[in-house]
């Protein structure tokens, strides 16, 4: 299982939400996909201070 690093500093992670959005746009695997897929919906939660 893996698990999404939340760094504590709001500007990395709005930088690592837009990185996972254009990898998940461009990505070919489905399985890659599913994981950058997962790893977005823990940080746009961490952004929201859901998690």
């Amino acid at each position: 299982m893996l698990k999404a690093e939340i760094p504590k500093d709001r500007n990395k992670l709005k930088q690592q939400i837009e990185a996972l959005r254009y990898q998940i746009s461009v990505d070919s695997n489905e399985k890659d996909k599913q994981i950058h897929e997962k790893a977005l919906l823990t940080l746009e939660a961490a952004m929201e201070g859901v998690a």
